[in-house]
Parts: C-alpha cells; structure tokens; sequence
C-alpha cells in the first residue's frame, strides 16, 4: 500500500501547479467552465494509460489544495484563484474572496478566538514572517510553545533536502509492497514503477516545508520580498508546527503505520486543518491584488498523468480533509477542531461520512491469518498486510470501472484486511472485508468482479452471481466469494491457488 507518510510528503505539490486549480475548482459552481477544462486535461492524460482510466473524479466536495511542500511546475511561486468567502463559526464571512463550498454557509453561536498577539512572535525570522506567525497563531487559537527553527535554503538545496528524505523514510519494503499491490490489483501497468511516477513528480520546484523530524522550518531563500504566494504557503506551514507541538504529528500519524486507512483519516486532519487555516489567513490578510495573484501562474504538472488510484489518494487529505475540518470548523470553532486532534477519526470512511465520525461509528475490526505460514504448503512469504478502507476500494472501483460506480459500491465499508503472498516470483492478493449490510456487501462482489472483467477483458467467467465472482485468465485468476456482508477476494496467478487461498481465509 501506498504509504501514507509519502502521500503528505508530496501532496504539497497541489498549491501551486495546475492540480491546485482542479482541487480547488471542484468546490466553486461560479468556475464551472474552468473545472470542464481541467478534467477534459486530466481524462486526456489517462488515455495515454489505458482506455480504463479515463474518469476524472466528479466530487463536488469542497476542498483547497495545501500541504507539506509547496512547488510549482514553472519554477514560480505557487498559486490559487479566488472563490468564494470562507464564514467563520459566527457566521460571517471573512474579508478576501476565497473559494469554498458551493453550498450556503453553516451559521452557529459565536465561538471566542484567541486575540491577536500585540508583540510579534519571538523568533529570529524576518519581520514579515513573525508577523504571519502572530496572525497564524490568533486564527488558529494556539500559542506557540516554542520558537520554530527557521532554515533558508536554495532551490537545489531544498530539493536534495526533499528528495534525501523521501528516499530515507520510503522504505525497501514499502516499495517492494506498493509496486506488487498496485500491479497484482490492475492499477499500474507491468512497465510502469510506483517509486518512477512519485519520483517524477518530487522534481518539480518546492518552496517550503515544515519538517516534523527536526521541529524546522525549510523555505526556498529569494533575494526579493515575500509574495502573495510565500506567504500564504508560511502561513499554512507555521499551523503545521503548531499543530506539531500541540499534537504531535509523529504519534498521530506513524510514517509507517500497520493500518493506513486510520493513518489517512489522521493526515486529511492534519492537512484539512492547515488547508483551513491558509485559506481564512488570506481572506483576512491579502489584499484585493494579492488575490488575484493567486492562481496565474499554474502549469501543467506530472500529476495529471498519474493514474487515477494514486492521483486521488494526493487529493484526498487536502479535498476531503479540508471537507471534514472546515464542517467542524462551522459548526462549533476551533475549540471542535482541536478535540478532532485529541479523538482523530479511526477510518477515511468517517472522513468521507462526516456522521459516522460524530456517531462514533468505527470500522470492524477484521483479521487474515498468515497464510505463508501453513495453510497453502511450503515456498510461501508474506509481502504485506494492511487495509484499504473506504477510499482505497472507492478508488480502486474508480479506476477499473468509472467514478460513480466507485464510490456507490465502496459506500458500505465497515473494515477490512489485506494480505500481500508471494511465492516463486508470483504474487497473490486476498483481502476480507466486511459491509454494513448483505446488500452493500453484494454490491461490492458485482462491482468488484465487473472491475476484473474489465480488467482481464475476454477471460473466461467461471461464475458471475450474487455470493461468487471468478474469472480465469492466461496468467491470473480471481476468486471473489460473499457469505453475508462478508466479502473474500483473491487475485491469483492461476486457478487451484486462487481456490485454495479463498478456502483457507473463509
């Protein structure tokens, strides 16, 4: 699984290319036009991939780009475009023009924020940035326990810095089980590297970031003044610190966690939180002007040719974490917002279902045995074991058949478990997952076994009925079997394996 620790260390990557605009244009009705020229570019790049992944994701959930780096395609400032005002817990709108929801704005009680320090922040940063630092610190409500390290560093510099610790903290292992779950489920072709495609993107320009591991502040050093653009990315920055000392990010969410699908929900927090906070310090700090200058310059990025599964799993913290926060955020301040911290969501389905976070609906528990351990004969090892989640099987579902399908069959998840075998050179998947209802858990066996037929278009259908899905193809076979709201999937290089891993997990 696509860990998701390297999802926040490249998400970043949204504010300021082309990918931003298509984020934050999914949450504006008043931009249509422009949202219909972004997906057409999108569906265009994943025609060069395959005739299956070409659906741009629909959602009309607000969302704002942000995140741990900041870069731009062009070796410009990242940018955004205006929209719509975010209201504040009161129920007023805040100054400057940025995009949010389409819908109207949620009005509550007032909510008491934490004045604005007269004294700037004490640091040895510029005045500009202490200044950001005391704005930050009274949107957000929380004092700064201590001084951020500040580090200016240029743009071959930060870029080493970058990619030195992306290769440190993706581990072997991890890249071993995200290129063979990737291309065992169908969503990478066998010519096509997961480490090559986040590697490709990692070389466009980053502008700042704020490192957990050593508590610093790292930003692109420029011989001119701080921009619209730099300081909006400080200010999203400086509440990860906050956040950082307040939370600690590193207990919240493990940079290598054994159930990425809480680890997820965790980091849409984390960025959704900071998303918010960029978005309400520019309404209330940018000028008219400063605004505008936000989103003209995005470019392409490579991004856009990624496919579907992993291009969406960099949107969601900054989409759907926004999403969730910013409902927080309106119904009861950031007082709420802060308890969300201390009782972080325990699924991406509570994200994505904002009610089942507030009903304290958790994910079921499911357990796999070690399969390479007995049960299936000698020569076996395992690769991995996690879970995929709501969002995993929604994007999964996505990119083998289409959007809407996606996300109505993977609606239903109530927890689930994976595990990754291999044995002389040929791997095989088997995932147990579990559903609210029979009638949920049926519709993911049909969407399912519709997505490997796509998948292996022309091989031959054992069964396609309501409690089994099976195809056999030349050199894979798949075994998918429902018993309630309990669904066994395997994908397996030939039929008996694929038989026989099914039997030994039901």
């Amino acid at each position: 699984m696509w860990r998701n620790y390297v999802i926040c260390l490249l998400v970043g990557l949204l504010i300021a290319t082309s990918l931003s605009s298509l984020v934050l244009l999914r949450q504006s009705q008043a931009t249509q036009a422009d949202l219909t020229s972004f997906r057409q570019r999108a569906v265009a790049a994943e025609a060069t991939r395959s005739s299956l992944q070409q659906q741009v994701d629909q959602r009309t959930s607000i969302s704002t780009p942000g995140g741990n780096a900041i870069v731009s395609t062009n070796g410009t400032p990242g940018t955004q475009p205006a929209g719509n005002a975010i209201v504040s817990p009161n129920g007023t709108p805040t100054p400057a023009a940025v995009a949010v929801a389409p819908a109207a704005p949620i009005a509550t009680q007032p909510v008491a924020r934490a004045p604005v320090p007269t004294l700037a922040v004490t640091s040895n940063d510029p005045p500009v940035l202490q200044q950001i630092e005391a704005q930050v610190v009274g949107l957000r409500g929380l004092q700064p326990k201590e001084t951020v390290a500040l580090q200016m560093l240029d743009q071959a510099s930060l870029q080493r810095m970058y990619i030195d610790r992306f290769n440190q903290d993706y581990l072997p292992s991890e890249r071993e089980s995200d290129q063979k779950l990737l291309a065992t489920i169908g969503l990478v072709g066998p010519n096509e590297s997961v480490l090559q495609i986040l590697q490709d993107v990692l070389q466009e320009q980053i502008l700042g970031v704020y490192s957990q591991d050593d508590k610093t502040m790292y930003l692109l050093a420029s011989s001119g003044p701080f921009g619209p653009s730099e300081k909006d990315t400080f200010a999203q920055e400086y509440d990860h610190a906050l956040q950082d000392q307040y939370f600690d990010l590193a207990t919240l969410a493990p940079k290598h966690p054994d159930n990425d699908d809480r680890s997820l929900a965790v980091q849409a927090v984390t960025q959704g939180d900071a998303t918010l906070i960029q978005r309400l310090w520019a309404q209330e700090n940018l000028s008219s002007d400063e605004l505008s200058q936000l989103g003209q310059n995005s470019g392409s990025s490579k991004l856009f040719s990624a496919p579907l599964f992993l291009r969406e799993q960099l949107l969601f913290p900054y989409a759907d974490g926004f999403n969730f926060v910013r409902q927080i955020y309106q119904t009861s301040g950031y007082g709420a917002v802060d308890d969300v911290f201390r009782d972080p969501p325990q699924s991406t389905a509570q994200i994505l279902h904002i009610d089942k976070y507030r009903n304290h609906v958790a994910p079921v528990a499911v357990d796999l045995p070690d399969l390479s351990q007995g049960p299936l004969g000698d020569g076996w090892r395992e690769i991995n074991s996690n879970v995929f989640g709501e969002l995993d099987f929604r994007l999964i579902l996505a990119q083998l058949t289409d959007t809407t399908t996606g996300v109505r069959a993977a609606s239903g998840w109530s927890g689930d478990r994976w595990e990754l075998l291999e044995k002389d050179g040929h791997t095989a998947l088997v995932s147990k997952s579990v559903w609210d209802s029979d009638a949920d858990a049926k519709l993911f066996l049909q969407t399912f076994g519709q997505a490997m037929q796509n998948r292996y278009f022309g091989a031959h259908v054992e069964e396609s009925s309501d409690t089994r899905q099976a195809l056999t193809a030349g050199q894979a076979a798949t075994e998918f079997r429902r018993d309630g709201s309990t669904v066994v999937a395997v994908i397996a290089f030939d039929r008996p394996t694929a038989e026989s891993i099914a039997d030994a997990v039901s």
